[in-house]
């Protein structure tokens, strides 16, 4: 059955989340659960399972796992390889925006004058060139992160064609 679906998402163990076919769905509203034998749906948008089945071309019978399968339909498919080019992209994204906060407050900091301040505004000006430092070294570190997961991934990619 999950493989009716689009954007399916592992939650642990025989649990999955996805978006919801029997409504314009934007995010994974659509709760699945296998127990006993029985998958459970829950769509947190309000959708019957009734429509939930009907939108899949399925029947609520279809969702008790110890009846009969027909040849060639499994009901519980394996779950979906991550994407690790993807979420090394999320992560790239996540090291430029914290690097370009970071670079943005270390070229403002010269502007300002030390003895202009009051000693409340010194305070926070510190603690901000001080996070700003901080974020620069988790940019770097969420880029090695990424550069990792793109090396993961490229592994993979050479093992599967070599075999």
């Amino acid at each position: 059955m999950l493989d009716r679906l689009d954007g399916v998402r592992s939650r642990g163990s025989d649990r999955w989340s996805a978006l919801c076919p029997a409504h314009a769905d934007r995010s994974q509203s659509l709760s699945l659960r296998e127990i006993n034998s029985r998958i459970l749906l829950h769509c947190f948008a309000g959708c019957k399972p009734e429509e939930i089945v009907a939108a899949l071309g399925i029947g609520l019978k279809d969702l008790f796992t110890d009846t009969p399968v027909h040849p060639g339909q499994r009901s519980i498919p394996k779950s979906r390889r991550l994407d690790l080019v993807g979420v090394a992209f999320r992560f790239e994204l996540a090291a430029l925006d914290r690097g370009l906060r970071a670079d943005a407050v270390l070229q403002a900091v010269p502007d300002f004058n030390g003895n202009d301040l009051s000693e409340e505004d010194r305070d926070r000006l510190m603690n901000a060139v001080a996070c700003a430092y901080a974020d620069r070294d988790r940019a770097a570190f969420l880029e090695t992160v990424a550069d990792e997961f793109r090396l993961k991934a490229f592994h993979e990619r050479t093992t599967r064609h070599a075999a």
